[in-house]
């Protein structure tokens, strides 16, 4: 991107690229804690493309004499398909060419012929939610349940299940699997639908309100691109890496393609491991790229931060209002469920400063403080659930990607707990 504005951004943070280029990639011991979660499972240098990991974590109890009446959430859609071709058409085009000229390695021939059914399980399906998708929904809709069952009980009249979704197919079936789980189990409950663009105002703000997010994400992308050795990559998968790079014209942009292309492939229902072509120091350079990138377009950054803010704004307002109508005394609202994408939930995990998400980083450091994949791996979500006593007191406990979470610049009543109005106060100004 040329302009003011880039020009402006690339100047004062020459000396912290240069830095992060430099010495990035010399050692897995910095940032150990990420370094050893890639080890252990390597897909997580995917970030948006990872599929959703759970590990079951105690729950505080509520204070004595609360209970949940209510739940307020917000998921993106379960692990999905590509949304289009363009990332097979970074390297298949290339593979082929170098198969028909005998230049695959062995490695490169294995990686090819996964890639392959990969390719042809898409077909058709670009988008959409894949099996696991649904089954990552269908478990964390059964989890909810089982977590607070009184809130789908139908006690006190509260037996409406309310849900909103984009009208991107992947959200509407992760809404329907989500669901059909806890309908299973409270069937006599009220569950009511819809799915358009009459509510993308807050589930999934309008494509033109993130193009400084974007163009910004790109820029973060372009000063990174030396982490990624390409030839490293060449060498792995040809065997004549001279005659193979007269057929690559952008050797990056075909190395983007080929990780992506492995990245999507354990939400596949095929599932073939794609990624153990590439060196741990390849993976590490991904993670960095995709964790800045995907900091710098949705999250918290100090360059950014303004933008993010404006998009969740709408949605805060949603999930205020929403929950004003359901502490009415005559309500029935049992739960909000709404579906959209990791769009619509970083900036607003961002713009309330969860744990993890409240300190404002530059875009290009983002990476030494924080990881992507465990913000916004495929169905991550946002629950808040409602408690409350005899005496009509409100409490609410915040839950990312199902583990109890806090805004560290609200101080809570209880453990997790936070007073309602004191939080509702806090969302109103943000």
């Amino acid at each position: 991107m040329a302009g003011p504005f880039s020009n402006k951004i690339m100047k004062r943070y020459f000396t912290v690229l240069i830095c992060i280029i430099s010495c990035a990639m010399t050692s897995w011991s910095q940032n150990q804690k990420f370094i050893d979660a890639l080890k252990e499972n390597p897909a997580r240098a995917a970030v948006n493309y990872q599929s959703y990991e759970f590990s079951e974590t105690q729950l505080t109890e509520a204070p004595k004499g609360f209970k949940p009446f209510y739940i307020s959430h917000y998921s993106r859609h379960g692990s999905r398909y590509h949304t289009s071709e363009s990332y097979f058409r970074m390297c298949m085009p290339m593979m082929a060419k170098c198969d028909s000229l005998g230049i695959l390695s062995e490695d490169g021939k294995a990686w090819y012929e996964d890639a392959k059914v990969v390719y042809d399980e898409h077909k058709g399906m670009f988008g959409m939610l894949t099996t696991l998708g649904c089954q990552e929904q269908d478990a964390i809709g059964n989890r909810i349940h089982e977590r607070f069952p009184e809130v789908f009980s139908g006690r006190n009249g509260r037996t409406q299940v309310r849900n909103r979704s984009t009208r991107v197919q992947r959200s509407i079936m992760s809404m329907t699997s989500f669901n059909t789980a806890i309908a299973k189990k409270s069937p006599a409950l009220d569950f009511s639908y819809a799915a358009g663009d009459k509510f993308r105002a807050y589930l999934n703000a309008d494509p033109s309100d993130y193009r400084k997010l974007e163009k910004f994400g790109i820029q973060v992308e372009d000063s990174l691109k030396s982490l990624i050795d390409t030839d490293r990559v060449l060498k792995v998968l040809f065997k004549d890496t001279e005659t193979a790079a007269q057929v690559i014209a952008e050797p990056y942009d075909f190395v983007q393609g080929v990780f992506i292309v492995s990245a999507i492939s354990p939400n596949t229902d095929a599932r073939p491991d794609m990624l153990k072509y590439f060196h741990q120091d390849d993976i590490l350079a991904h993670w960095i790229i995709n964790s800045n990138c995907f900091y710098a377009g949705y999250g918290n950054s100090a360059e950014m931060a303004s933008e993010t803010a404006t998009i969740a704004r709408p949605l805060i307002k949603d999930i205020v209002e929403k929950a004003d109508e359901a502490l009415r005394a005559d309500s029935n609202l049992a739960a909000d469920f709404r579906f959209g994408h990791d769009s619509g939930l970083l900036p607003l995990v961002a713009t309330i400063a969860i744990e993890g998400m409240h300190e404002k980083w530059s875009a290009f450091q983002a990476h030494e403080h924080w990881s992507g994949s465990e913000f916004s791996p495929m169905a991550s979500n946002l629950q808040m659930v409602f408690y409350t006593n005899k005496n009509g007191e409100i409490l609410v406990k915040l839950l990312y990607n199902e583990k109890e979470t806090t805004i560290p610049a609200l101080k809570p009543e209880h453990g997790p707990y936070y007073d309602w109005s004191a939080l509702r106060q806090y969302l109103l100004a943000l």
